[in-house]
């Protein structure tokens, strides 16, 4: 499976524990390109989830640009590598280069990388 940053799959992220994201839900990848065609194991994602932001570092994507049939918010504070074999199926939908700048922003802010 060819996987490229801001591609939007289904993600199975149980098992879990305290406040991290469960649950088969959508998942934004954030890992490189060149870091996925590495063929590592591991990608690079940031839940989602269609209840509105309660933190300033969540991001509102609109359905209209996602491909998704709802609004979503993506969860930067819960950003993880998971597995490839946790991404269910093709591509469900993409984040475009407003909203990947956005992530980017915020995915800086949680990591202190470029602020």
């Amino acid at each position: 499976m060819v996987i490229q940053r801001g591609q939007i799959y289904w993600c199975e992220f149980d098992s879990v524990v305290g406040h991290e994201q469960g649950s088969r839900r959508p998942g934004v990848v954030v890992s490189s390109d060149s870091y996925n065609k590495v063929q590592s194991p591991l990608v690079g994602i940031v839940p989602m989830t269609k209840a509105l932001p309660k933190n300033p570092l969540h991001v509102r994507l609109a359905a209209g640009e996602t491909g998704l049939d709802t609004d979503s918010t993506a969860l930067t504070d819960h950003a993880r590598f998971v597995d490839r074999a946790r991404l269910k199926g093709a591509a469900i939908g993409n984040v475009g280069p407003v909203g990947m700048a956005l992530l980017d922003r915020q995915l800086g802010r949680v990591f202190g990388i470029g602020a």
